[in-house]
């Protein structure tokens, strides 16, 4: 089959375009043919890896987000070759303490990583991953709202308990996560004030259905969420680029407030004042994935034309370096897809 892959760490140029082993499905697996896969930064993160922190399988194919065709089932199930599907991409272990009470996975697997990815004409996973596709949605919207959408949702709805009527900070707004939050936040009933680089994104934030935007190149972010609260700050604050916003993130919270935080773009090393935690009684929430409940209900809201995943821009498969650097360069607005043919 065709691939994307890498043999060894590095920048975009370590990707290559060839011929791989189509994989075969195991015992309570399938094998979907790839119509669209989604990049997401996780993927960025991987291939730059060069420790190879995470012991990946080489030479790896990157690629979480995936929807396309049954071509082979291997076990019981009510899916049907040649039946359009999606791609759930949160694993959960299924052995640690939460999985055997039903509870959200401790060491949930994120497909992709320790395994071979979907940057490729063909994928298996467990039957239980693969779910129906809307009919209403393209192949190309499927691969794009799994990951985002599940981290958003479990961000703001697990983790964070966003509630009607609050108001929420979105960082990175303009990209794929970040976009994704925008419309979680805003189907829960809470104010969204979104973080924007230029006029030009403000826009577009807007159009995805930011209430107010802040942009942070042209002056002090906490003085201007400040104004828009009336003094107060907000309630919560989406936060996926750590090390440059931490400091401001807590700043922007009003007493009682809280933040929840699924990534590190800009760098892991946070600092703060714990007086302040305490004193404002701060609340700090982790997140990452979210589980299969979450991801059905994402899916039913998406099928329902509730939440539409922002699409970006869409490249071949042989492209997908391009991709991937226009991911880097930060020019995207929205999710970024492969299309296979």
């Amino acid at each position: 089959m065709k691939a994307v892959f890498f043999k060894k760490p590095g920048g975009s140029e370590v990707l290559q375009y060839g011929e791989l082993p189509t994989p075969k499905p195991q015992k309570g697996e399938a094998l979907m043919r790839v119509k669209a896969a989604g990049l997401n930064r996780l993927d960025i993160w991987l291939r730059e890896d060069k420790e190879n922190a995470r012991n990946i399988p080489m030479p790896h194919i990157s690629g979480s987000d995936a929807a396309g065709i049954v071509e082979e089932i291997n076990g019981e199930s009510s899916l049907k070759v040649g039946q359009e599907v999606v791609l759930n991409p949160a694993i959960s272990c299924g052995a640690c303490p939460r999985c055997k009470n039903g509870e959200a996975c401790e060491l949930v697997k994120i497909f992709g990583v320790k395994n071979q990815g979907s940057y490729a004409e063909y994928i298996t996973a467990p039957i239980s991953q693969f779910y129906p596709k809307p009919k209403n949605i393209s192949f190309v919207e499927a691969a794009a709202f799994p990951l985002t959408f599940l981290t958003a949702w479990h961000m703001l709805v697990g983790r964070a308990n966003l509630r009607k009527g609050e108001t929420v900070f979105v960082w990175g707004a303009s990209g794929g996560l970040g976009s994704s939050a925008i419309q979680v936040a805003k189907y829960l009933g809470a104010k969204v004030i979104a973080a924007a680089k230029s006029e030009k994104d403000a826009k577009q934030i807007r159009e995805i259905g930011a209430d107010e935007i802040v942009i942070y190149t042209k002056g002090n972010v906490e003085s201007a969420v400040k104004n828009l609260t009336n003094g107060l700050g907000v309630d919560a604050v989406f936060e996926s680029v750590g090390e440059k916003t931490w400091n401001t993130t807590l700043a922007i919270l009003r007493p009682f407030g809280r933040v929840v935080i699924a990534g590190t773009t800009s760098g892991d090393m946070g600092t703060q004042d714990l007086s302040d935690i305490y004193v404002r009684q701060l609340s700090i929430f982790g997140a990452r994935m979210g589980t299969k409940e979450e991801f059905e209900q994402v899916l039913e809201l998406v099928a329902a034309g509730k939440l539409k995943p922002t699409i970006d821009k869409t490249f071949s498969l042989k492209d997908a370096a391009e991709a991937q650097k226009r991911m880097v360069e930060g020019k995207h607005l929205g999710k970024i897809v492969l299309e296979i043919q």
